[in-house]
């Protein structure tokens, strides 16, 4: 069972978010997410999840569509782009997290970048979310489905389009663990609090 979402998750939604390598995809395998966050809220990556995500060899061939949506999102410039760190950006922070074995350098990255720029921070991976709410505040921190159950808030996904997004995370997951649990309870608890609040 998934516990619903703080109500603030799904009421408000960082304008500018620092983005990991695994939310990039989330976000990008969904059309009909795509298309609905557009103009809505502005996506940052850092140099090294641009690489993860454009250059680093992938095992699995079916992820090159993917990766043409990126780089025509990142060439527009409108939704996503790209931007630097500098080693201290870094370091710091890498100390304050090098314990953790599962932190991974995209998310880290990710997580330095929303610090510097004093932006939201978008990871789907559990533990880069504790270390994040831990670094930068619960307000700051958000997951995919954090993105839809707000998107759905705002009235910018109906009823449909759930199950389309669903769906197409669980194409793109198929290997390591789909969101749909996690997306079905943002939506429902969005839905439950515009009832209560419009």
């Amino acid at each position: 069972m998934v516990d619903a979402p703080r109500d603030e998750a799904v009421q408000s939604f960082p304008s500018i978010a620092a983005i990991d390598t695994c939310a990039v995809w989330n976000i990008l395998s969904s059309r009909t997410l795509t298309t609905a966050a557009k103009g809505r809220c502005h996506f940052i990556l850092a140099e090294y999840v641009r690489y993860e995500c454009l250059v680093k060899p992938w095992k699995s061939p079916e992820r090159a569509d993917l990766r043409k949506k990126l780089s025509d999102e990142l060439a527009s410039e409108k939704h996503f782009t790209v931007h630097s760190l500098a080693i201290d950006d870094l370091r710091e922070l890498a100390a304050n997290v090098s314990k953790l074995g599962r932190f991974h350098r995209g998310e880290l990255a990710a997580l330095a970048l929303a610090r510097k720029l004093s932006s939201g921070f978008l990871t789907d991976d559990r533990t880069a979310r504790k270390v994040g709410e831990n670094t930068l505040g619960l307000g700051r921190v958000r997951t995919t489905p954090h993105l839809v159950g707000w998107l759905v808030y705002q009235g910018h996904l109906m009823d449909g389009d759930i199950s389309t997004i669903i769906a197409d995370n669980a194409v793109l997951n198929k290997r390591y663990g789909a969101l749909g649990d996690f997306i079905q309870v943002c939506y429902e608890h969005a839905m439950g609090l515009r009832l209560l609040t419009r």
